[in-house]
């Protein structure tokens, strides 16, 4: 709004003084109303971001819950680490198995002939071919570029390099090119091609055997990944003739941890919940969603869900079997000794208490994405309140204008009246000069 730099000259009037104080009279009942509604919708526009974001927090612990989360985690254990160890993926089914392990995978390599003149000696020039398993590359020395260490350098610098490794063996009698093939197994041999020097076979390839419940295995690689399913076996040591116990077992620590790690986000959540809706009867003070029906239908439904009962879960139907009970304030608690003895006797039936089709983790989880999700409730209220905020916005440009109008107004008025009142001033001191002049003439005649 423009501001009034005038004031009154014939009035002595504090014209500015008297515009600015009648425009804010005028502008306080409408600005101050806009300034509650805006700040009001703020507030709830935050308390929805915070309630979101709990939300989500919460729905990130469902994922554990669910088909394919910590629920159905396993553990993998080698009674003879030195021999091999093993991880398994959640698809690995529950078992023991007798391993073997005979041989170990091994890595092509050729060995030069010695060159007394060392890494600096001159190979002339000419081309390099080798081979490794059905691929092969080029490597060409030129002048000036033509030693065997020049040549170490070519091979692993290759652009098509197909996976050898080039290395100088110094001994006491020279130096020696060794190439190593940068993969295990038959299927990478290396072999080379060259007028300028000659290879021997240094270490033959060789694909790793082991026997898994008295059945061969052959793999190119010391990680076997293949022979049982969902198993990662890595093998360290043969030790043929022997065999070590590989186990897969349920891995119950890791799915009592996510279970009391959804418990602690239920709980945050419902503490977020209590706070935005509170209301202190003493003071009158307010939580900035208190009231609101979506945080109250959110929180209704969540417990509900926690409630109920799961008929098709086998064992377990409701979490009151597994130690977890429901305080008086809607928070759970759980008792972890009775949790791990159920998690023990039926996981299965665990397992389908949260993540089956009607188990309480992926009902919980299409509720919360009925409110947090893209188009969800809590979006369409974010949505709402942000036109309602665009909306004061547009009233508040509008009543700014209309001030400026007002204050133009105004200010036309009283400038009007200073003048009026500056002339019937002049007016008025006119008259009184003439009347002193009359009265000066009637006394000199006199």
């Amino acid at each position: 709004m423009a501001t009034i730099s005038s004031a009154g000259i014939g009035s002595g009037l504090d014209v500015s003084s008297l515009v600015s104080q009648l425009v804010a009279a005028e502008r306080a009942p409408t600005a101050n109303r806009l300034s509650t509604a805006q700040s009001k919708l703020n507030v709830q526009l935050s308390a929805l971001g915070s309630f979101k974001g709990t939300l989500s927090g919460l729905q990130g612990k469902l994922s554990a819950l669910m088909s394919g989360g910590s629920l159905e985690s396993v553990a993998a254990s080698s009674s003879n680490e030195g021999v091999f160890t093993v991880t398994a993926s959640d698809s690995a089914s529950v078992g023991n198995y007798d391993i073997e392990v005979v041989s170990l995978a091994k890595a092509s390599k050729q060995i030069s002939d010695v060159f007394v003149g060392g890494a600096n000696t001159s190979l002339g020039n000419g081309d390099v071919t080798i081979n490794v398993g059905a691929d092969a590359f080029t490597v060409t020395l030129g002048d000036g570029a033509n030693t065997l260490a020049d040549l170490r350098n070519a091979i692993n610098n290759a652009a098509d390099n197909t996976g050898v490794t080039a290395t100088l063996i110094n001994e006491s009698g020279g130096t020696r090119l060794l190439l190593t093939a940068k993969d295990t197994g038959l299927a990478h041999a290396v072999s080379v091609s060259s007028s300028l020097l000659s290879f021997t076979e240094k270490q033959a390839p060789l694909d790793a055997h082991l026997r898994v419940e008295g059945y061969d295995v052959y793999s190119a690689s010391n990680t076997v990944t293949d022979a049982i399913d969902g198993v990662s076996i890595n093998l360290l040591s043969a030790d043929p003739g022997n065999t070590a116990s590989l186990s897969v077992t349920a891995d119950t620590a890791a799915a009592s941890d996510a279970i009391q790690s959804f418990i602690k986000s239920y709980n945050d959540t419902l503490t977020v919940i209590k706070s935005l809706t509170k209301y202190d009867p003493e003071t009158g003070s307010a939580g900035s969603l208190n009231g609101d029906s979506t945080v109250r239908g959110a929180a209704s439904q969540m417990r509900n869900i926690i409630g109920s009962i799961v008929s098709d879960a086998g064992s377990f139907s409701h979490l009151s079997q597994l130690g977890i009970s429901i305080q008086t304030d809607g928070t759970l608690e759980v008792d972890s000794s009775k949790l791990t003895e159920a998690l023990t006797t039926d996981r299965g039936s665990v397992e389908r208490l949260f993540g089956g089709d009607n188990g309480i983790a992926t009902r919980l989880d299409a509720a919360l994405e009925g409110l947090i999700s893209d188009d969800g409730i809590i979006e369409s209220r974010t949505e709402s309140i942000n036109k309602r905020l665009d909306d004061i916005s547009d009233q508040t440009d509008a009543l700014n204008r209309r001030m400026e109008s007002v204050q133009a107004r105004y200010l036309a008025q009283f400038t009007a009246l200073d003048t009026l009142i500056s002339q019937l001033t002049t007016t008025s001191d006119y008259l009184g000069q003439q009347l002193e002049s009359i009265a000066a003439l009637r006394n000199s005649t006199k």
